[in-house]
């Protein structure tokens, strides 16, 4: 659960048997153009049960991280491929993205 007095945000996400099917870590760091959230690596389980709903839980993880830059007023700066991939692939996180990667 997102507590917004704490710079240091983890994550978990278990199935119905209490198994761990992802993981993943934010930091609030400041810059010298602002403060950003590091959105560190997502770590997932890949489960056959994880792999099918892989879709829907990058979705439900990825509406965390959207509702955490609009409460912070803070960018998300992701470095792990995956999430970079998701916010390239989705346009609503283009005005949250911190160092997008330059595209020609």
């Amino acid at each position: 659960m997102y507590n917004p007095q704490d710079p240091h945000q983890f994550f978990e996400t278990y199935d119905n048997n209490d198994v761990l099917v992802c993981r993943w870590t934010m930091d609030q760091i400041d810059r010298k153009d602002g403060t950003v959230w590091v959105m560190n690596h997502f770590f997932f389980v890949p489960t056959e049960d994880s792999k099918k709903s892989m879709p829907r839980l990058l979705d439900d993880e990825m509406d965390t991280v959207l509702d955490i830059a609009k409460e912070s007023g803070y960018p998300i700066w992701p470095l792990d491929p995956l999430i970079i991939d998701y916010f390239e692939k989705h346009p609503e996180f283009h005005q949250i993205w911190y160092h997008r990667p330059f595209k020609r």
